[in-house]
């Protein structure tokens, strides 16, 4: 079986890129929270959280 070519220097360049758009999100999120009601985002959080 013959493995695929992969490029690291892509890899390197798209993990970058995925751990700032993660930053870029908690930034938003925590944003979010900072200027939302508590009762509002439990409420999110408790409908998110169905399963647990």
């Amino acid at each position: 079986m013959k493995l695929p070519k992969v490029d690291i220097e892509e890899l390197k360049k798209f993990k970058k890129e995925n751990f700032k758009e993660r930053l870029k999100f908690i930034d938003f999120y925590v944003e979010w929270l900072k200027k939302t009601p508590n009762k509002k985002w439990s409420e999110q959080q408790k409908k998110d959280n169905w399963i647990i």
